[in-house]
């Protein structure tokens, strides 16, 4: 028998990061079941074997936890039953199958045992939950495949290559899904968009539900995204968080925080359309500087400003040389530094100019809680310690979750 044949009972022991259920097998093996919730007996078929774990598809679900739900999504894993070859599933939710307080209990224990990991960082705080576990994404963005005279518009899955055509989802706002609706019902639609092209979609109050294809048209007028700021404008190419609702839990904690800080300086790097910026100088700090690359985002980011009337000072480049400038000019010691990188955290160089800048805080918002724990290891390194942390469930249902994590320097 194969290893993708091999049935096995398995007792889940907890949800490891990324969603599966983690269990050992009886040779002691861990292995990883998607779709398997903690305390549950489960069948699983092994699919992949490694030296050190295997992964398994769920047949059945032999003892199910009081925290099993049905899925809002028909396309969501299901139990495969006992058939050979299990159906096509999404690779977006993680956690359609649980209730949404179990789902923020599992990230909870991950992120804590992320921060377990850096040297004196203490456990996290209580997360801020999302209001809304289902219809919170404000973008969805598609793609197209054609297969057999078949076209095909909806997410990767697993594979990183097959895309499983998606009519609706329910994580999205009803606006974006009634949009999508009637551009599939239209006679050709499909067949129309040509082969790896994506479809964007993408909603705001003030807007309604807007959609292209391919990158965003360059002279599009901005989209006006309501906040706890008040009214901002993002250009439809640049970054803004899916999650409206937890974005504004997210800045009004930064604010906060820097509101009791009252540091005399803040330097917000990967600044965007300037939220945190924003959220800091109306918070009473005399100096603000956001950095951005995206100047797209900069000019927006000054035109929000003007909006609320607060002052930033705005500048294109990389936080490198943002970090260099401080450094230079001595002032890095009342500098409290707000950073929200890309998912990948730090890029090269980063974390060296930090250590040689060394201003007194620094706020790290994070959309992957593993290259952040990275990361707090090099500033651990650098002279720095995590004074506290909280989780904020930015993406329910699915793996993903954002974090704050204040960083002090060491006397």
């Amino acid at each position: 028998m194969s290893a993708c044949e091999k049935p096995l009972e398995l007792e889940i022991a907890e949800i490891a990061y990324g969603g599966a259920g983690l269990a050992r097998a009886a040779d002691g093996k861990v292995c990883f079941v998607a779709g398997a919730l903690p305390g549950e007996r489960v069948l699983a078929r092994v699919t992949a074997s490694h030296r050190q774990y295997d992964t398994a598809r769920l047949i059945e679900v032999l003892a199910p936890s009081r925290d099993r739900i049905a899925t809002a999504c028909p396309l969501a894993l299901q139990p495969a039953g006992r058939t050979p070859c299990p159906p096509a599933a999404c690779s977006g939710c993680r956690y359609q199958h649980a209730t949404y307080a179990a789902e923020l209990e599992a990230k909870q224990r991950q992120f804590a045992a992320m921060l377990a990991a850096v040297p004196g960082a203490p456990p996290p705080v209580a997360p801020l939950a999302a209001p809304a576990p289902l219809g919170y994404r404000n973008k969805l963005v598609l793609h197209s495949q054609f297969e057999n005279g078949t076209a095909a518009l909806g997410y990767v899955m697993d594979d990183n290559k097959t895309v499983l055509d998606v009519p609706a989802c329910p994580l999205a706002v009803a606006p974006i899904n009634l949009r999508l609706a009637e551009l599939r019902a239209q006679p050709g639609f499909l067949k129309g968009l040509r082969r790896d092209t994506d479809l964007t979609l993408r909603w705001t109050e003030h807007d309604g539900a807007n959609w292209w294809r391919g990158a965003a048209p360059e002279r599009a007028s901005w989209l006006v995204e309501r906040s706890a700021l008040g009214p901002l404008s993002v250009p439809r190419g640049s970054f803004y968080q899916v999650n409206s609702p937890v974005a504004d839990l997210l800045m009004t904690a930064v604010r906060t925080r820097i509101a009791a800080e009252r540091p005399a300086r803040v330097l917000d790097l990967y600044c965007g359309v300037g939220v945190f910026a924003l959220a800091a100088a109306s918070a009473g700090v005399p100096q603000v500087t956001g950095v951005e690359v995206d100047e797209a985002a900069l000019a927006a980011a000054e035109h929000n400003a003007g909006r609320l009337g607060v002052q930033v000072k705005w500048t294109a480049g990389s936080a490198r040389q943002a970090l260099r400038t401080i450094a230079d000019a001595g002032v890095a010691a009342e500098t409290t530094l707000i950073v929200d990188p890309p998912r990948g955290g730090f890029e090269t160089g980063v974390c060296e100019e930090l250590a040689r800048a060394r201003p007194s805080a620094i706020l790290y918002i994070s959309c992957a809680p593993d290259t952040m724990a990275r990361d707090a290891a090099r500033l651990a390194a650098a002279g720095y310690r995590i004074e506290s942390a909280q989780l904020a469930d930015m993406f329910p249902r699915t793996a993903h979750f954002e974090s704050l994590s204040v960083f002090r320097r060491n006397a």
